[in-house]
């Protein structure tokens, strides 16, 4: 699956808080690794993003 075509409707963002409380924000950020979409706030974020710290690399 592309980004694109994943993109054709409104994507929420994925993350999952410790606590089990799910974003309603909308998602911008496609992470291939995990292949989940985040918002802005979240996909750098490890607490909601399990392989964010790996982030950064390019």
């Amino acid at each position: 699956m592309n980004a694109t075509a994943a993109k054709s409707k409104p994507q929420l963002c994925q993350g999952i808080s410790r606590l089990d409380e799910p974003c309603d924000q909308s998602a911008q950020q496609y992470c291939e690794r995990c292949t989940q979409w985040f918002c802005r706030a979240h996909f750098p974020d490890p607490d909601w993003h399990a392989c964010a710290p790996e982030q950064g690399e390019s």
